[in-house]
C-alpha cells in the first residue's frame, strides 16, 4: 500500500537526520509522508518555509503513476514516475541519503539484493530501510501490481553490509529498519544467497 507502519516513522527520520544530508532519494514514495517530514525537519524550522527558499534536494521515484497527488508536487524537487531501474539509470547524480520504506518485501530475494546494490552506489552516506517484520499477504492495491509482496526480509539478510539494525515492533509485528552505508571499496560486489 502506499503508506507504511507510522509508528516507525520517528526513528526513520532520526536516522536520516543523523547524516544532516543536502539530497536524498525516497524510492517508492507512496502518499508522499517522509518528503513532508523530512521537509518540515530539515527546511521549515531553519526560516525556509517557502518552497523558492528550500536547500535540501529531495527527489521521489514512484512506481505507479495514479498515487501521483499535490503532495509529491510541492514537496519533492524532482518526481520519477516510473520503475525503480527505469528511473536509476535516468539520475545524473549521487544522494546523501536514500530510503528505501516498505519497498524491498515487493521485490523477489535476489531482485531485492540487486537494487540494494544498485541504490548504495549512487548513495553518499546511507541508504535507510525499512521492511515489515512479518509480511503480510498482499495483492494489487488499487490496480498496482507492484503492491504484491513477494519477500521477507530479517537482520540476517543484511549480514554481509556494513549496517546498523533497530526495531520498531506493533503489536505482534512492526518494522526491521536497516541503515546500511556504502562501501568504502567498489572494486567487488558480495555474492548474495537467499
Amino acid at each position: 500500500m502506499p503508506t507504511s507502519w507510522y509508528q516507525a516513522t520517528p526513528a526513520i527520520i532520526d536516522l536520516v537526520l543523523l547524516d544532516h544530508p543536502a539530497s536524498i532519494l525516497d524510492v517508492g514514495i507512496g502518499f508522499g509522508k517522509y518528503g513532508v517530514l523530512l521537509r518540515e525537519a530539515l527546511d521549515i524550522p531553519y526560516e525556509r518555509y517557502e518552497k523558492k527558499d528550500w536547500l535540501v534536494k529531495i527527489d521521489g521515484i514512484e512506481g505507479f503513476k495514479p498515487y501521483q497527488n499535490p503532495i509529491h508536487t510541492y514537496v519533492y524537487n524532482d518526481m520519477y514516475y516510473d520503475e525503480v531501474y527505469t528511473t536509476l539509470t535516468k539520475l545524473k547524480q549521487k544522494y546523501d541519503t536514500v530510503l528505501l520504506i516498505d519497498v524491498l518485501e515487493h521485490f523477489e530475494k535476489q531482485e531485492g539484493f540487486q537494487l540494494l546494490e544498485d541504490l548504495l552506489e549512487i548513495t553518499n552516506t546511507s541508504l535507510i530501510v525499512s521492511t515489515p517484520i512479518h509480511p503480510a499477504p498482499q495483492e494489487d492495491y488499487l490496480g498496482n501490481t507492484l503492491e504484491r509482496h513477494k519477500s521477507r526480509w530479517s537482520v540476517v539478510d543484511f549480514s554481509e553490509f556494513d549496517y546498523h539494525f533497530s526495531q520498531v515492533n506493533v503489536n505482534g509485528n512492526g518494522a526491521n529498519i536497516i541503515k546500511i552505508y556504502p562501501r568504502k571499496s567498489k572494486k567487488k560486489k558480495m555474492i548474495h544467497s537467499s
